[in-house]
């Protein structure tokens, strides 16, 4: 577009200077007749002025191009960098008399160009140039002054006020990444300040924490407030050193009132506070005490209600754990003593009563009588060991009588019970034999010998046996 207005004015300038040059050479001509008409005449006047005017003029059409070079490279300068700025500057909103100003100066330039008055063209431009520098310069003024009254309120939380200088840096510079930005900072501001009154209340109050929620909310708006986060972790701090104190003094607090798992979970909370504090190590010293003497009481109590129960198995486990924790506890060494004990005599008796037959052996009864004397003191403290006695005791008795067994045979075998004596050819003979296992042998000659293994039952009066050997060889 430039370059197309460039060249009509170009045009229009070749043109003239035709017309200039026709004009010039008539009036040489004119001039020339009017000499010769003349000649007689005598001119004091000098004849080399018509010469001198002449250089002058050659001289202006040498610099003409370069007059006409400055004033378009000027003139692009303009159009191409300055104006574009001075539109962004938005000057109509804020000095339209320098905009006018500007407008007629930059009419005159170019009307002066068209016209071939590239000297006054060329000084119109340079003058339009300087007056949008000056004009740009004081744009920039303007918006480093207010951009720096914004901040300065925006720091003191005066929302009004910073609102008003950012919206008039915004006039020069609209598109400004910088005013953008701190205009969003200061309409933050406005969500901010209730809570800042809310917070500044609480501080009087002394209520940190519902201050530490208010301070959380306000840098959640805006997390760039220095003086905000300082207060928060301060405040931080206070909350955890006055929960860290509760804990710890409810601790100390509960162990007085024996009530040592409300205090372990006091001194849980406060290690979770702050597990580098020194009190906790008192804290917990306490605690274990406390816990270790329950559950020696705890211990103690529950093997002496086994012991009431009779079930020494569970009083056995229970003084260990008394013992674990307290090793000279001397209760319950006597206790862990009687309970291994009472369940030695228990397994012994049991043997016994679950096998009776073994009572039919001698080396078993004299051992079972002897257990029965290790338990008749024990039987006082236990009265499953009492019941255990009585049932050995009946069942020595039983296996002590001799239960009549009737032998009958085909008086032609030969009987004998071994390990006990000989029966003899019988049809049939009652002896007497104390319950238990026997072998009955039965011989014959030319015929197989028979052996008849017998169990003679404690629990009856009687028993009959039949041998007889009817198996040729």
């Amino acid at each position: 577009m430039l370059e197309k207005k460039l060249e009509e004015a170009r045009l229009r300038s070749t043109k003239l200077r035709k017309k200039i040059t026709i004009g010039f050479l008539i009036t040489i001509a004119v001039c020339i007749l009017i000499l010769v008409s003349l000649s007689f005449f005598n001119f004091s006047s000098p004849r080399d002025v018509p010469v001198t005017v002449s250089e002058k003029k050659k001289l202006a059409e040498a610099d003409i191009e370069k007059v006409r070079d400055e004033f378009k490279e000027i003139l692009k300068q303009y159009k191409n960098e300055l104006k574009p700025r001075l539109q962004a500057a938005n000057i109509e909103r804020w000095n339209q008399n320098a905009l006018f100003e500007i407008n007629e100066q930059e009419k005159k330039a170019m009307l002066n160009f068209s016209n071939s008055d590239y000297p006054n063209a060329l000084n119109n431009i340079q003058s339009l140039k300087a007056k949008t520098l000056a004009i740009l310069e004081k744009s920039e003024q303007i918006f480093k002054e207010n951009m720096e009254k914004a901040t300065f309120f925006l720091a003191g939380d005066h929302y009004d006020e910073a609102k008003l200088h950012v919206e008039k840096a915004l006039v020069v510079a609209s598109q400004s990444l910088e005013a953008l930005a701190l205009q969003q900072d200061i309409e933050k501001l406005q969500h901010i300040l209730p809570l800042l009154i809310e917070a500044k209340a609480a501080r009087a109050e002394h209520d940190l924490q519902k201050e530490y929620n208010l301070i959380q909310q306000i840098l959640q708006i805006s997390s760039e407030r220095t003086e905000a986060i300082e207060r928060l972790n301060l405040l931080g701090q206070l909350i955890k050193n006055k929960k860290f104190d509760a804990h710890i003094s409810s601790g100390f607090a509960e162990i007085e009132n024996k009530q040592i798992q409300k205090a372990r979970h006091h001194y849980q909370e406060a290690e979770k506070v702050d597990p580098k504090r020194k009190e906790l190590k008192l804290l917990l010293s306490q605690v274990l005490t406390q816990e270790k003497a329950l559950r020696i009481q705890q211990a103690a109590k529950q093997a002496e209600q086994a012991i009431r129960q009779d079930n020494w198995q569970q009083a056995k486990a229970n003084f260990a754990k008394v013992i674990k924790d307290a090793p000279e506890n001397e209760t319950a060494i006597e206790g862990l003593k009687r309970a291994n004990e009472v369940l030695g005599l228990q397994s012994s008796l049991s043997q016994y009563i679950k096998n009776p037959y073994r009572l039919a052996h001698n080396g078993v009864l004299s051992a079972a009588k002897k257990t029965l004397t290790q338990a008749q003191h024990a039987s006082s403290y236990s009265f499953g060991i009492k019941r255990q006695t009585e049932q050995l005791r009946k069942l020595i008795a039983t296996f002590n009588r001799l239960i009549p067994v009737m032998i009958m045979s085909d008086n032609k075998t030969y009987v004998l019970v071994r390990g006990v004596g000989k029966v003899g050819v019988i049809s049939q003979k009652t002896i007497q034999l104390k319950p238990g296992n026997y072998t009955f042998e039965g011989t014959r000659n030319g015929f197989k010998s028979k052996l008849l293994q017998v169990l003679i039952p404690y629990d009856q009066n009687n028993y009959s046996v039949r041998i007889i050997c009817d198996e040729p060889i």
